[in-house]
């Protein structure tokens, strides 16, 4: 599951291509959401987020992370 990606897209195109962002991650303490947050250039402004929920693999797929 993915929360925000197609809002953060149309939040971040509009932007001069030149125009640097910084970005940050917070990762949930069991690991179960994984979200991305982008910065203006002096990291004073959030402008946008999107999250990744991690599914657990089963022990018979190995391995996997769902996006």
């Amino acid at each position: 599951m993915t929360l925000g990606l197609d809002e953060t897209v149309e939040i971040l195109r509009p932007r001069d291509r030149d125009e640097q962002l910084r970005t940050g991650n917070i990762v949930a303490a069991d690991r179960s959401w994984f979200f991305t947050l982008y910065f203006d250039a002096t990291g004073t402004e959030l402008l946008a987020c999107s999250g990744v929920k991690n599914e657990r693999p089963s022990r018979r797929d190995g391995q996997k992370l769902q996006l």
